[in-house]
């Protein structure tokens, strides 16, 4: 692999990166737990109970997710 073969590869993996960083950010900021909770509290509290405890779940992966690719972005700078 020549050098211009690897910046290029890299170029392409910082772009994908940074593209999904911004759907998993889309994605948590998508999962407005208290809204829903308010929205169903004295009609479905066992619906809303299951849906924080999904949401809070999924918050916690995209969280994660979100702080490796940020490390991994670090780590690729040139």
């Amino acid at each position: 692999m020549t050098k211009n073969e690897l910046i290029n590869v890299i170029v392409s993996l910082k772009t994908d990166l940074k593209f999904l960083k911004r759907d998993l950010q889309f994605r948590l900021d998508g999962n407005d737990i208290e809204g829903i909770n308010k929205k169903h509290e004295n009609e479905y509290p066992a619906l809303a109970g299951s849906f924080q405890a999904l949401a809070s779940m999924d918050n916690d992966t995209f969280k994660r997710s979100i702080t490796s690719i940020e490390k991994m972005e670090k780590q690729l700078e040139i």
